[in-house]
């Protein structure tokens, strides 16, 4: 154990310990075209466009950063609470968090399992790892994890342990992901379905987050996994979009920073392949698309007034936004669908964390909700959306959603002009 201390590479033990220097994505096959009548609405009004300057402006910020101070200052306690893992840390910024400590005891066995499993030689991993974490750590803000930790040797947390965590955390990952769909998951897993619940909500938040590039370096030579351990990455982070149809992934043609931006080109469609809105742009070339050019768009109830219907549309996808007129004085709006429950409440603003550092400057998710938020100002509003099929599965009291959409509109936009400052 001496010699592979020295060569700086993790050693497991008889105990399932790991010890080092310390103990996109794919095309969218809903996707349908949309008629020449019909046009597709441009949800990104000049705010946003303004904001997506400023931001390429800006010095880029790391693929894994912290949630901004604008979010993370919030008066709000449920809205801290939620940035935070509840079961489990994944990457640098909470590997030492006391809260954390049990659960990391858990993460060694199922290590090792994948290893073995993959028919993988844990030395080879490790040193391809801490091969590239001079890069990896880059992802991070590395004031702070310098800030996290009392072992502040050079400034800075040292490759070796970086790399440690990578190999720990990565292998864990991969090991619930493969088995979390199973029937008997939480059998093989050993943990109960409440906590399975949990922990998958802790592997979408924006500061529990491994590079990609950490995984596919540990699941680059794996044997013996069919489907691929790829397809299960995809197939995992595509069940957890928050529409009731789904979205079903068919290929893979980018590497996304990490599964919750992987979620996000999922939700927009923004997989680097055709999509409806590609082939609409064409479509439109020379007649002009739907495009909501400054002003304040009217609620639910003064669309319909007018004699402007609701529809959902034909995939659940974010950016399907249409609007066809009926000889010029109706029309049909056409919404994706989603469900709407705590679990969508903790997946947007996470995506809504993400979309506000520089990481990004895709603010798809942001202009959808706050598109939303013009549309929705009492529970009227949302009756007519439930009543369309548009919000499904909706869960708590009668003005949660107008609650939701006033106590957190405020933050989207206080964010968005911190960032055109």
């Amino acid at each position: 154990m001496a010699n592979n201390a020295d060569a700086g590479t993790p050693t497991l033990s008889s105990d399932n310990n790991i010890e080092g220097t310390t103990t996109p994505p794919p095309s969218n096959n809903n996707a349908t075209k949309i008629s020449n009548d019909e046009h597709l609405i441009d949800i990104d009004t000049k705010v946003w466009n303004d904001a997506d300057k400023a931001s390429n402006a800006r010095e880029r910020s790391p693929s894994i950063p912290k949630v901004p101070a604008a979010l993370r200052n919030s008066q709000n306690q449920k809205l801290q609470k939620w940035y935070k893992p509840s079961v489990i840390s994944i990457g640098p910024y909470y590997y030492d968090d006391k809260d954390y400590q049990e659960a990391q005891k858990l993460k060694f066995g199922h290590a090792k399992k994948f290893i073995e499993e993959s028919k993988q030689e844990k030395d080879v991993l490790y040193l391809k790892i801490k091969k590239k974490t001079p890069e990896l750590r880059k992802c991070y803000d590395n004031k702070a994890i310098w800030e996290c930790y009392d072992d502040k040797t050079k400034g800075e947390m040292s490759d070796r342990k970086l790399a440690t965590i990578f190999l720990l955390d990565g292998c864990f990952l991969l090991h619930f992901i493969k088995y979390s769909s199973k029937k008997d998951g939480s059998d093989i897993l050993g943990f109960t379905y409440h906590e399975m619940a949990h922990i998958k909500e802790d592997l979408f938040l924006p500061e529990n987050q491994l590079p990609y590039k950490v995984l596919k370096l540990l699941f680059k030579d794996a044997k013996n996994s069919r489907p691929s351990m790829e397809e299960k990455i995809k197939d995992f982070v595509a069940s957890h979009v928050p529409f009731p149809r789904g979205i079903q992934v068919t290929e893979v043609n980018l590497t996304p920073y990490h599964l919750l931006h992987y979620l996000q080109c999922i939700i927009l469609n923004k997989q680097g392949t055709s999509s409806p809105t590609h082939e609409q742009d064409e479509e439109d070339e020379g007649r002009g698309r739907g495009r909501l050019e400054g002003g304040s768009c009217k609620n639910i109830q003064e669309l319909r007034k007018v004699g402007i219907h609701f529809k959902p549309s034909l995939t659940s996808c974010l950016t399907n936004i249409s609007f066809k007129s009926h000889f010029g004085t109706t029309g049909c709006l056409k919404l994706p669908t989603f469900s709407m429950n705590n679990s969508t409440m903790i997946i947007f603003l996470n995506l809504i964390a993400f979309e506000s550092s520089d990481t990004t400057s895709n603010l798809g998710v942001i202009s959808y909700l706050c598109f939303l938020d013009s549309l929705i100002d009492r529970w009227d509003d949302v009756k007519e959306l439930q009543a369309a099929g548009i919000i499904r599965n909706f869960v708590g009291e009668q003005r949660t959603w107008p609650n939701f959409s006033t106590t957190y509109a405020a933050n989207w936009y206080q964010i968005l002009l911190l960032m055109t400052m």
